[in-house]
This record gives C-alpha cells, sequence and structure tokens, in this order.
C-alpha cells in the first residue's frame, strides 16, 4: 500500500523515511500541501497519508479538507502529524478531515500501529467500495435485463408502460403532443404454422431490428408487447408525424422481402394504428392506447398492410 509522507522539514522528513522503510510501504514523498494535493489529486487506489500540520503555502489542515472533497476522498486516510497536543488541536485536526492525530515527538512504535489502523480501515474501505460498484453494476444489468424482451433484444412490455407513464405526464406538464403506433405482424400464426417456430422467431428478431433501425429519434421508443405484436411511443409527435414515421415503418419491413406463403402478398407484412392527440390534465392516459388498437383492427379490416390513424 502507498504511504505519503508530508513535511516541509529535511530532518523530519529524513526521520520519518528512515523510521517507516522497514514496514513495507511503497513510501512516497511530497515537501508541503500542494505537491501533496497534486500526488493525491487523481489518485484512484488507496493511500495512507502522514502529513504535518504547519507548512508554508498549504498546510496539513486546508489538504485535508481538499482531501474529503474529492470524490475518492474516504480511500484516503491522514494521520495528522504537528506539535500540538491540546484538546482544540485534536478536535480541529478531526474536524478538517483528518482521521487521526499523533503528536511530535512520536514513539515509531505508536506510529507503526496508527498505520496498521489505518490500512486495516483502507482495505475494508476500498473492499466495501468494490462490492459496492459490483452491486450497481448488477442492479443495472438486472433492471436491463427486466426491462428488455429476451427473443427480440427490444424493449418489453413492462418497460413501455413505464416510458409511456413518464411521456403522459411529460406531455400534460409541457403541453406537447404524444403519439403510439400500435403494430401486427400480418398472418403471423400462418407464419409460424408453415415455416415453424424457429423461423418465426428468426422472423420476429428481423421485423423487431428493422423497426428499432427505422425510429431514427432519440426520444422514440419501439418495443415488443407480445407475440407478434409490437408498438412505438413518439413522444411531443402529432398526427401527421406518427402517421410518416408509420409509413416509414411499413415500408421498411416491405423491403425485408420475407417470404410468406399464407399472405396474398407472398411476402411478410404489417399493419399499423395511429393515434395521437393533446393529453390534458385528469385524461385516461389508457384511453390513446385504445385509440391506436382501435385503428389497428380497422388496417386489418382494410386488408392489412397498411396504416390507420384512429379517427372519432
Amino acid at each position: 500500500m502507498k504511504l505519503l509522507l508530508v513535511d516541509d522539514e529535511e530532518l523530519s522528513m529524513a526521520y520519518l523515511k528512515e523510521v517507516v522503510k522497514p514496514w513495507g510501504y511503497e513510501v512516497i514523498t511530497a515537501s508541503d500541501g500542494r505537491q501533496a494535493w497534486g500526488l493525491l489529486e487523481n489518485e484512484q487506489e488507496p493511500v495512507l497519508a502522514v502529513v504535518d500540520w504547519v507548512m508554508p503555502g498549504m498546510d496539513g489542515i486546508e489538504l485535508c479538507r481538499r482531501i474529503r472533497d474529492r470524490a475518492q476522498g474516504n480511500l484516503i486516510y491522514v494521520i495528522m502529524l504537528t506539535v500540538r497536543s491540546d484538546k482544540e488541536g485534536l478536535v480541529l485536526a478531526l474536524n478538517s478531515g483528518a482521521d487521526d492525530y499523533i503528536s511530535k515527538p512520536f514513539y515509531a512504535e505508536e506510529l507503526k500501529s496508527r498505520l496498521q489502523v489505518g490500512r486495516r480501515m483502507l482495505e475494508y474501505q476500498y473492499t466495501l467500495s468494490c462490492l459496492t460498484d459490483e452491486l450497481i453494476q448488477a442492479n443495472q444489468e438486472l433492471h436491463r435485463m427486466v426491462a428488455i424482451d429476451g427473443l427480440t433484444g427490444i424493449p418489453n412490455r413492462r418497460h413501455f408502460e413505464e416510458r409511456y407513464k413518464e411521456e403522459w405526464r411529460r406531455a400534460v406538464r409541457d403541453g406537447i403532443p404524444l403519439a403510439v403506433i400500435m403494430i401486427d405482424i400480418d398472418y403471423f400464426k400462418k407464419y409460424n404454422d408453415f415455416y415453424g417456430h424457429i423461423a418465426g422467431d428468426n422472423c420476429l428478431k428481423q421485423v423487431a431490428q428493422v423497426l428499432s433501425e427505422t425510429i431514427s429519434r432519440a426520444g422514440d421508443l419501439v418495443a415488443r408487447c407480445g407475440g407478434e405484436e409490437f408498438v412505438v411511443l413518439l413522444p411531443n409527435t402529432d398526427s401527421v408525424g406518427a402517421v410518416v414515421v408509420a409509413e416509414a415503418l411499413r415500408s421498411a419491413v416491405n423491403r425485408l422481402a420475407l417470404a410468406h406463403c399464407g399472405s396474398s402478398s407472398q411476402l411478410l407484412s404489417i399493419s399499423l394504428g395511429v393515434a395521437a392527440g393533446l393529453p390534458q390534465q385528469g385524461d385516461n392516459s389508457a384511453e390513446l392506447l385504445k385509440k391506436a388498437d382501435r385503428a389497428l383492427y380497422q388496417a386489418k379490416a382494410a386488408g392489412r398492410n397498411n396504416v390507420r390513424i384512429y379517427c372519432e
């Protein structure tokens, strides 16, 4: 472990280095607070520091305060070294961020013991920090897994519902439109029955990919609702813009040119229902989804492979 010695007096520094030499630390030195801060400012590993209180420029008290203000200040254990032995000095040193305090002249074995305590504390803090980082990463991965459809790799219904609630609230607050597109793969049951479920799964993956690639804005969302159903969320989009997006999605799937003998065109296609509105305080957010679903039903009734927009 690194041990930083900070003292502006050459004799005192020489004595410190001689004392700690046999204790197995990776010793680094600084002759004042500013030099010490330059060494510690971006340090990512645990460091023990023995810091003299009185130094020109930046003293030990100011150095301690800066250490505690940095993001990883808890990975630096500071022992303040000073000729002061009064209670007021002890309180000031600890309040400034020092972890321990030892008076000059010091007893070598006492310093050794205090450094050992500091080392144990740092090892505990470092282990805890690593475990915390691992836990955060695991939680992020779990959240990602919960929000992603396992087959297609795009957001699932749960994630869509969360985002939809957020965007609905934002639309009400900011007075902006919100649009939804419901999508269904045409005659997908026939596709599965003829080509098999493995081919059906591959079909879903390809459709999901092309839908995601066609949606260009960062705030837009494509999700799989289940089976052969998909949904698109378009924040700050009116009915005209939503229809343009829907037609682009329909054309993109047509360009896949996937064979489908159960379709009249002999190619895989999708039907899309569009609904858009300007949400108001007190409106039922579920109504917009129902409207998009009704529009999808109309698209199917009209022969499929087309876009329909909900009209009152």
